[in-house]
């Protein structure tokens, strides 16, 4: 392995492609009522422990999330480093998080310790699997021959045609994070207004238009792949979601129908990002035309 890709658990990826690309993962942490907890964790079953999450939301648990600091990411790399290998670290967006920055910190830290090393620390400007698509294809290049230069500057190179849309259940949790107003929240739940979001190219998330009633909101959604994405043929594309599967497989199906990708990853939001958007949740996440 000439390098090694790694990625914060923001990236959402599949257990099965973490192990099939070789791709470590250091998690970001939560409390749920007080009591603190991995937002990813190997070792446990990730779908039932979404699901009950997920539940305990719905039921007003409190939900706290934290950054990760810049320490926690030198102790993460070092082993790595001190193995001989290069490091490209992913991470979501700088736009909506902080850790960008720790991890920009602790990657010069870590160059002063480790100059003959070459280390990255990649801003994917994307979040879920915006951001972990962008960890396997980095892995994929790598396994293809690219030395870290060449696969890292590919990454940056279609950062921009990373398109994310995605539809929320309840207005109150984008409220709660800042994205929304409260009155807009009350007003947006009261007539059934749902917004369709985007991040954009600071990596922030907005609303791109608003439409009415859940089902509206679904076909807005999977109109809007089939309206900006590129070579669908040869891309494996990104389905998070919050707890609502039915839709979720409804999703997958119309995009490899009417969109006729190669595959869809469908998969649960980890605990800390779907913290921020709540139940009811789905996101879509591929190459498409240049993001504004």
């Amino acid at each position: 392995m000439s390098f090694i890709v790694a990625v914060d658990s923001a990236g959402n990826i599949p257990n099965e492609v973490l192990d099939k690309y070789q791709i470590p993962v250091i998690s970001y942490h939560c409390t749920i009522d007080g009591e603190e907890f991995l937002c990813y964790d190997k070792e446990r079953d990730y779908v039932a422990s979404c699901k009950e999450y997920y539940d305990k939301v719905r039921a007003g648990a409190e939900v706290k999330t934290s950054l990760i600091n810049s320490s926690d990411f030198i102790d993460f790399l070092r082993p790595m480093l001190e193995k001989g290998s290069d490091v490209a670290l992913v991470v979501m967006s700088s736009g909506i998080s902080g850790s960008a920055g720790s991890a920009k910190l602790a990657v010069e830290e870590l160059q002063e310790e480790f100059p003959d090393r070459k280390i990255y620390a990649i801003d994917t400007l994307a979040a879920s699997l915006g951001e972990g698509l962008m960890a396997i294809k980095l892995a994929m290049l790598r396994d293809e021959g690219k030395n870290i230069d060449e696969a890292v500057q590919i990454i940056y190179d279609n950062i921009k045609y990373m398109n994310q849309y995605f539809i929320v259940g309840d207005l109150k949790y984008l409220k709660k994070g800042g994205r929304i107003s409260g009155a807009e929240a009350a007003i947006g739940n009261l007539l059934n207004i749902k917004p369709i979001l985007r991040g954009n190219t600071e990596g922030k998330i907005v609303v791109q238009e608003k439409v009415r009633t859940r089902n509206r909101s679904i076909e807005t959604l999977i109109g809007y792949v089939e309206n900006n994405i590129t070579d669908a043929e040869n891309q494996i594309i990104g389905l998070a979601h919050c707890d609502v599967p039915e839709e979720a497989a409804y999703v997958t199906a119309q995009l490899k129908e009417r969109c006729k990708v190669k595959d869809v990853y469908e998969i649960y939001y980890d605990l800390c990002t779907g913290a921020h958007v709540g139940p009811g949740t789905i996101a879509i996440f591929f190459y498409g035309k240049e993001r504004y």
